[in-house]
């Protein structure tokens, strides 16, 4: 075999390792060690904000969303998450009248640290909020 042509080889079989490498790295990394996804826009979530897993404030309530950062530390007073989606659901009364919920990838006071979740937050306790679809 010349060596151009050994070359050449060496090359494409290099280019095709790295291709196979990139596939097989994710495309998104979560918040903490659930199954989030940086396709999410982010939003600050007022700790200390209930949590609940359904749009409403009738036996809903799963925890306290925590003062704390992807990495379990302190945080100043709000949790930077995800956010997945909204749903008009039932009226609240937080920082304002309201009955829009945002879904939000968060840590809690039942489950804590390291295991976020998917739950709904009052919108008075989200800021910097994002324009994201119907739930």
């Amino acid at each position: 075999m010349k060596w151009t042509e050994l070359k050449v080889r060496t090359k494409a079989a290099l280019v095709a390792g790295a291709m196979a490498a990139a596939v097989a790295v994710p495309a998104a990394v979560g918040i903490g060690t659930g199954t989030a996804h940086a396709a999410y826009p982010v939003v600050s979530v007022q700790a200390g904000a209930a949590a609940r897993n359904a749009p409403t404030t009738a036996n809903s309530f799963v925890g306290w969303v925590l003062n704390v950062t992807d990495s379990g530390g302190a945080s100043l007073g709000r949790q930077v998450a995800y956010v997945r989606c909204y749903a008009d659901g039932g009226w609240a009364n937080g920082n304002y009248a309201s009955n829009r919920w945002f879904k939000v990838y968060v840590y809690e006071s039942l489950h804590k640290w390291p295991h976020a979740q998917w739950l709904y937050v009052h919108s008075s306790y989200v800021t910097n909020q994002k324009a994201v679809g119907r739930c």
